[in-house]
């Protein structure tokens, strides 16, 4: 049987630290939640571990906001 890919979130950041310090790998942003909060993460070979860090000591970002362009276009039966 292969892995393909295997992701695991674990709880704190001190885990991750470990397990990418044991692996030898370094621990990288890999992006963010639609909260703001830092999505943290580091792989060796199939295995990813991530951790989600919510931020205490700076400015959360704002949620993301997203509007359609088709909810501002206007009908063309308006026009009639």
């Amino acid at each position: 049987m292969t892995t393909v890919c295997e992701i695991r979130e674990v709880s704190d950041m001190d885990t991750l630290r470990y397990w990418a310090r044991a692996m030898g790998v370094t621990v990288e942003q890999r992006g963010i939640t639609l909260d703001g909060n830092d999505v943290m993460g580091a792989t060796f070979g199939p295995t990813t571990l991530v951790c989600v860090v919510v931020p205490t000591d700076r400015p959360r970002r704002p949620p993301l906001y997203w509007e359609s362009p088709f909810e501002r276009m206007e009908s063309p039966l308006e026009h009639m």
